[in-house]
């Protein structure tokens, strides 16, 4: 199993403002849905139910993420949000983790639509934070948490507990208990962990920015060499040939002839 895209190099970012957007548009959305809208409009128009694929309203298939089904709904999420979201953006950057969040909740969604076809409204950022804190647990899977704030629990083992739960109340209960939707949490989470099987580019475009460009000299032009240069390095080259092996170049730069060469690792 491979980790996290992580990279030895993190530049130190003071914040996380891709976080800060999505907890600062999940707060809006439901602010708006308690004072201005009308009950129901965000779960028309932002949450996903089945018939929207043959409806042709994809977007849903999105936006159903920023919407929540009330101020606890809203409140865990962005919690556990905060919690997980701030440290991966940091490490990663804020567009990477942002088209990250997004793939983790079309994940869910896609598990959702796979395993409850016939299910409610589909609203919540659940699935897209999970799959955040499969990537969190996947490099620093040895931060304690106090789970219920209570119990002392590494962040590996809640994410597998979570993981293992989601998937038996998905077998046991076609996805969908009390109004919790765990077929997309766990879509959520597996989207997650796909993501993370992927080449590590993000560690390879770091590294090649560590790296100096070769100097540009610019295009000159050809120049001719005088007859007489060429003979004198005619010359020269005779006399390497007495005595004097071209190898010996090779060496040089300190005493007894033992040169430095520049270090490279792969």
């Amino acid at each position: 199993m491979s980790f996290a895209i992580t990279d030895e190099y993190e530049p130190e970012r003071s914040s996380a403002p891709a976080v800060a957007w999505i907890i600062g548009l999940c707060v809006a959305v439901v602010f708006l849905q308690y004072t201005v809208l009308r009950p129901g409009f965000t779960s028309d128009w932002l949450g996903y139910r089945a018939s929207d694929l043959t409806e042709r309203r994809l977007w849903t298939t999105v936006t159903y993420m920023f919407a929540h089904g009330g101020l606890l709904h809203l409140a865990l999420n962005m919690y556990m949000l905060w919690i997980f979201g701030r440290r991966v953006e940091r490490a990663w950057g804020s567009t990477t983790f942002t088209w990250f969040y997004l793939w983790c909740g079309v994940s869910g969604w896609a598990f959702h639509w796979m395993f409850t076809p016939r299910a409610g409204v589909l609203v919540g950022a659940s699935a897209a934070i999970l799959g955040v804190a499969v990537a969190y647990a996947s490099r620093w899977g040895d931060d304690e948490l106090f789970l219920f704030g209570i119990v002392p629990m590494k962040v590996k083992w809640l994410v597998v507990f979570l993981a293992v739960l989601s998937l038996v109340m998905v077998v046991v209960n076609t996805g969908s208990v009390g109004g919790t939707a765990y077929a997309a949490h766990f879509g959520g989470m597996f989207g997650g962990w796909l993501y993370l099987q992927k080449p590590n580019a993000q560690s390879i475009g770091s590294l090649r920015k560590r790296i100096a460009p070769a100097p540009d000299y610019g295009d000159e032009t050809p120049r001719a060499v005088p007859e007489q240069s060429r003979h004198g390095a005619h010359a020269s080259a005779g006399g390497a040939d007495d005595g004097h092996p071209e190898c010996s170049h090779q060496h040089g730069g300190g005493p007894g002839g033992h040169g430095h060469a520049a270090r490279q690792d792969c």
